[in-house]
């Protein structure tokens, strides 16, 4: 997966555990109705105007903006809760990562120890299958890193590392990222 010209990886770009579109979500959901700049004023200093003007667009690509060419001013249409919404450019949903999602949200409500198996259909959903082999994997990290604990075959995650809605990111370089705390939690080269 190559990743945007300039974009750090997410253990880089988090700013107290939130990403920018994350920053300028919160903004458009008090605001509601607003222009770039007003919007860009409101957000942290720390983004850059592009960056809101870019996400502006992808929000009104996927409708969950209107704006008005006449004023150019930008209304919320959908609310879809306090989670940024994950849209490209043309303002398509981002499916990338709605697995690890679907299987922290399956765990986190469970609340009992699951076979892989299980975890796989109780997670899965026709839009975003899971293979039991990501599942394996996925629950081995968590389990790596302290978030789970393994027994018989089975999995369950620790209430104490019930950390927040967002899934612990298993990252390539061998390590884990928690959006939720804002920090990498496990790395294979300090294991």
């Amino acid at each position: 997966m190559r990743r945007s010209p300039g974009k750090k990886p997410v253990h880089l770009q988090m700013i107290g555990g939130k990403e920018p579109r994350q920053l300028i979500w919160e903004q458009v959901r008090i605001l509601r109705e607003f222009t770039l700049k007003q919007l860009s004023g409101a957000v942290s200093g720390a983004i850059p105007y592009d960056t809101t003007r870019t996400y502006l667009k992808a929000l009104h690509a996927g409708g969950i903006l209107s704006r008005d060419e006449k004023t150019k001013v930008y209304k919320l249409e959908k609310d879809n809760g306090v989670e940024a919404p994950r849209v490209d450019r043309k303002g398509a949903e981002v499916k990338q990562g709605r697995p690890q999602e679907n299987m922290w949200r399956t765990l986190r409500q469970l609340g009992r120890p699951v076979t892989v198996q299980e975890l796989v259909a109780f997670a899965s959903t026709p839009e975003h299958p899971i293979t039991e082999s990501y599942a394996l994997d996925y629950l081995k990290n968590l389990f790596y890193a302290g978030y789970a604990t393994r027994e018989d075959g089975r999995y369950m995650l620790k209430a104490s590392k019930n950390t927040g809605p967002r899934p612990p990111q298993i990252q390539r370089c061998k390590q884990i990222f928690d959006p939720n705390l804002g920090e990498v939690v496990w790395s294979k080269v300090n294991a």
